[in-house]
């Protein structure tokens, strides 16, 4: 990869699909929620770093491209799993609440 990617941080998922839930405790719920939407927010400011360097950088334009290309896949599959564990959550913290 071009030296001026970001690589993805060690706390991103392989894949969020294969953790196993987490407790149905909001007390559980909670710090998951607060860890997984700081997770997706350093993704998305990665991100938009990256698309910027891209934009400044004067190589050829195949390999920018071809590499850009890279960067966006990366970037998709980790948001799409960091979405997912957002919707498991969500419904385990609707789950959680007492019923009134």
């Amino acid at each position: 990869m071009h030296s001026t990617s970001v690589p993805i941080e060690r706390d991103t998922p392989a894949s969020l699909a294969h953790v196993l839930p987490v407790s149905a405790d909001l007390d559980h719920l909670v710090p998951q929620l607060e860890s997984t939407l700081s997770a997706l927010t350093r993704l998305e400011l990665r991100h938009e770093i990256e698309m910027d360097c891209f934009e400044e950088w004067s190589g050829p334009s195949e390999v920018r491209d071809s590499l850009r290309a890279d960067c966006e896949r990366e970037y998709q599959r980790a948001r799409a799993a960091y979405l997912q564990r957002l919707t498991i959550l969500q419904k385990q913290v609707q789950a959680a609440r007492p019923a009134h």
